[in-house]
């Protein structure tokens, strides 16, 4: 039986000697990679927090920047008018 379990198409002889029973378009298509972010504990020395793709879609509102990068920008807003 060398048919992929959820295609159907041919798996190859590697993969099956590993143990694997779907090609490699079916093994791939439902990875999601791990994703990181650096953390600053101190000036000069970051660390990489890596978390799964879950755990990312469930903060990244805390990673991902929403308004203007720079303290002038927010000041120079004319919020008067």
């Amino acid at each position: 039986m060398n048919n992929c379990l959820k295609c159907g198409n041919s798996v190859p002889v590697e993969r099956l000697a590993l143990g694997y029973k779907t090609c490699v378009n079916c093994s791939t298509a439902s990875y999601k990679k791990p994703k990181g972010v650096m953390i600053w504990t101190h000036k000069t020395n970051p660390e990489i927090q890596i978390m799964s793709n879950d755990c990312w879609e469930s903060q990244k509102k805390y990673f991902i920047p929403n308004g203007p990068r720079s303290a002038v920008k927010n000041f120079s807003k004319n919020i008067c008018s």
